[in-house]
């Protein structure tokens, strides 16, 4: 058996006509939301579909709009800090505009509202680092690969119990643009419908080396590396519908629904693998294509109740459910309270907790390995707590917010493996600004 000290080398996967598969932790990565927007709006963490007159809750319930009564500009700011890294964005900015049919009425249709709203929905920037031991090692499943010609490439496929190290550096996000109506019934329904354009810019490097247990023929360590690259980029397109109802004065009841949308995304993948075993192959051309693939995200709802205390506040209760047959079903639970101590100050407290309420499943590796990023990524469960206080003035607005992000990450080395559970926690403080007028 002929002895080497390093090979590198790269798989060739000819172009086609059938669309690169896009697994589920694709899709799972692609749908994931924040609580993020406007300082009221993170401050209740989202328990807002039921209230409206907000921005950020028209993007749950768009008959959340039919609440204004005047004009109003509004911006917001975002400061995260996450493990040790600040990150500035500008995750909210909308202009909302009125128009009643006729001010002295007081029943039938009384106000047609109209917005256009930006939104970033998720930031990917985050970096996961884990080690340890693991049965089997990636050489031995792709060594069991079929259809995939190796050669005299043994990857040491009989040397299990290797010790691995992998890092991700994911960095990216998406985002909403949206065009939403809203009508005001009576102050007793709401009714609204929008029509929004997500974006997605996704880019993830990954490291995964394994040191295996065993020397070769002339007594070196050997090992494998690999080294993979990830890009999504696309834009897709929903539509949203929603329901405000207000049985008696001092409580709501809200229903939102968003379908899945229709788009598509591109895929770009790059790779590297770097051995050293008892067995030669000789190189191929570079594995680096881009394809193009439907993408659909998942359909959507909320159901949420209000209740108003006088002028003092109010209590809101909220329930999102997500499903796709691509994906678990992610739940998501909030509770929100705002009381005003006194007239034009307000301060709201916030908590919310997601799951998907199932175990852990292993990710799925390409089978042809014409993509190298073996590991994949789960969101499991996520916990919010918020405060906020703001000023609502005859012009101006201005709202501030703390919100605390916990995180559980189910992360697969590749399929067949225990995953790491891995947290993250993110402290957000946010800003929003907005100017108002009749």
């Amino acid at each position: 058996m002929r002895n080497i000290r390093s090979i590198a080398f790269s798989v060739c996967i000819l172009y086609s006509v059938l669309c690169t598969p896009i697994f589920a932790q694709d899709h799972a990565r692609l749908s994931e939301r924040t609580i993020i927007g406007t300082a009221r709006y993170v401050g209740m963490c989202g328990a807002m579909s039921a209230i409206g007159g907000d921005p950020s809750a028209v993007k749950d319930n768009p008959a959340g709009l039919g609440l204004y009564r005047r004009m109003e500009l509004m911006i917001t700011t975002d400061l995260s800090l996450y493990q040790g890294d600040r990150l500035f964005t500008v995750p909210q900015a909308s202009w909302e505009f009125s128009i009643p049919t006729d001010k002295l009425r007081e029943a039938g249709v009384l106000y047609h509202n109209f917005m256009f709203s930006y939104h970033r929905l998720h930031t990917y920037d985050r970096i996961y680092d884990v080690q340890g031991e693991m049965d089997p090692s990636l050489g031995d499943k792709l060594a069991s690969l079929e259809g995939v010609n190796w050669g005299d490439f043994k990857f040491c496929s009989d040397f299990y119990n290797s010790y691995n190290r992998t890092r991700v550096i994911e960095y990216g996000a998406s985002h909403e643009f949206a065009f939403n109506w809203g009508m005001n019934v009576s102050n007793k329904w709401y009714l609204g419908a929008g029509l929004r354009v997500q974006t997605y810019n996704f880019h993830s490097s990954g490291t995964y080396a394994e040191d295996f247990a065993r020397k070769n023929d002339e007594g070196k360590n050997m090992y494998l590396d690999n080294a993979s690259n990830l890009h999504f980029s696309g834009a897709g397109c929903s539509a949203a519908l929603g329901l405000i109802y207000r049985p008696i004065s001092w409580v709501r009841l809200g229903l939102g629904i968003e379908t899945p949308s229709l788009g598509g995304i591109n895929v770009r993948t790059s790779g590297t693998l770097t051995a050293l075993t008892d067995s030669i192959r000789i190189s191929s051309a570079p594995a680096q294509y881009g394809t193009d693939k439907d993408f659909h995200q998942p359909f959507r709802t909320t159901v949420s109740a209000a209740l108003q205390v006088s002028a003092y506040g109010l209590l809101a209760f909220q329930y999102d459910y997500r499903h796709a047959y691509f994906m678990d079903d992610v739940h998501t639970f909030k509770v929100g309270l705002e009381f005003l101590p006194v007239v034009g100050l307000y301060v709201n407290l916030g908590y919310a907790y997601e799951s998907t309420f199932k175990p852990y499943k292993p990710a799925h590796m390409d089978q042809t390995f014409a993509r190298q990023d073996t590991y994949s990524f789960y969101p499991r469960v996520s916990q919010y707590a918020s405060a906020a206080f703001g000023y609502r003035g005859t012009y101006m607005i201005i709202q501030a917010a703390y919100q605390y992000h916990w995180k559980q990450t189910a992360f697969y080395s590749m399929d067949d493996v225990a995953p790491w559970d891995i947290y993250g926690i993110t402290h957000r403080i946010v800003l929003t600004l907005a100017w108002h007028r009749d």
